[in-house]
């Protein structure tokens, strides 16, 4: 029987966050061993409309949005050579009364990565979005990327660094020995320094062994793609902080809907559901007035992460029981933005032996 490895780090699952992580570990020099039960972005990631932007009224995730938003701009961040943002712009719908903040927030975006960052209040509709008689922070220079692209680049950066990805690679357990975690796949053990999961949703399915201190649950989330006829005006992705509805442009011809769907522990591959299909599109059309009359393309269901949310602007890992074996947060919806800081902040921690709250 051959040896176990002996990684410095062994990060559980090749989405977003799992690839940002593996990413910054292999730069600082750490190996690394990333274990995939299926293929890379084919969960929760592969499912995701990509948002980004650096604002968000959770201060927790907008402290790692904005500088989030500044890798994903930054050609010489990807190993493609090109950024991958689709920088249609950005508009965050909000009530009247939130204007104060929404105003600040613009200032802070703005000095942080310039642009022109900016409120609308006034006029009821923003870069081809209806307000329906709220204000909106509009961003410019933000928009959408494709979160298996994203992921894939990372994974290549990874690897390139020495970093070893493994799809169809269940983990079976993860035990203790001398105060280190092992990790048991059918390929064999890992003795690791230190084990991450970043499994997303799927932690709402834990890895054998690990017992998250928060447990993350799965909610669902659908979403809808119409066609664009060519009278309909372009737009800029759109999120209702009043209603949590939301759009984005996809290609040339193709909008996203979505809104939420309140169903909570459900499958990842649950069916759709189409009376929540048909509520969404009639509630889109109160902002993209064309989407009442536009041709239906398909409409996927999946699961997201949600974590407990009263851990602090840094709270990223959660303990699970064994030792130096951490899970990261549900990010709420806002994985995709957040992705660049959080994997470069829990890397840091993993290579510290630090557990949370890593600047």
């Amino acid at each position: 029987m051959s040896a176990p490895e002996r990684p410095d780090v062994v990060v559980v699952g090749a989405g977003i966050t799992g690839a940002s992580i593996a990413r910054h570990l292999a730069a600082a020099g750490a190996s690394v061993v990333v274990l995939e039960r299926g293929r890379p972005a084919s969960g929760a990631t592969g499912r995701s409309g990509g948002m980004v932007r650096a604002y968000d009224p959770d201060p927790a995730i907008a402290e790692l949005a904005l500088p989030s938003l500044a890798v994903y701009r930054d050609p010489a961040n990807w190993a493609s050579g090109r950024s991958p943002l689709r920088a249609v712009g950005s508009v965050t719908a909000a009530d009247p009364a939130q204007e104060a903040e929404l105003r600040a927030e613009a200032a802070r975006i703005t000095a942080a990565l310039g642009g022109s960052a900016h409120v609308v209040a006034g006029p009821d509709e923003a870069a081809g979005v209806r307000l329906a008689g709220g204000i909106a922070l509009v961003e410019p220079e933000a928009g959408w990327v494709d979160p298996a692209e994203v992921t894939g680049d990372w994974l290549a950066q990874a690897r390139a660094l020495g970093a070893s990805v493994r799809a169809g690679t269940p983990v079976r357990a993860v035990t203790a020995l001398g105060g280190r975690p092992v990790v048991h796949t059918d390929d064999g053990e890992l003795r690791a320094g230190t084990v991450v999961a970043a499994t997303g949703p799927w932690a709402a399915d834990p890895v054998p062994g690990l017992r998250p201190a928060h447990p993350v649950r799965a909610r669902s989330i659908q979403v809808s793609v119409v066609e664009r006829g060519p009278d309909a005006p372009p737009h800029a992705t759109f999120v209702d902080l009043r209603t949590g509805r939301y759009a984005k442009p996809v290609g040339a011809d193709r909008t996203l809907l979505g809104m939420p769907h309140l169903v909570w522990d459900c499958p990842f591959d649950a069916p759709a559901d189409p009376e929540h299909e048909r509520a969404t599109t009639t509630a889109l059309a109160t902002h993209l007035p064309w989407v009442a009359l536009a041709a239906h393309v398909a409409t996927t269901r999946a699961t997201d992460a949600y974590g407990a949310p009263a851990h602090g602007p840094s709270g990223l890992l959660e303990s699970t029981g064994v030792p130096h074996a951490w899970s990261v947060r549900g990010w709420n919806g806002g994985g995709v933005k957040t992705a660049p800081e959080a994997g470069r902040r829990i890397a840091l921690a993993c290579l510290s032996g630090a557990r949370t709250d890593v600047a």
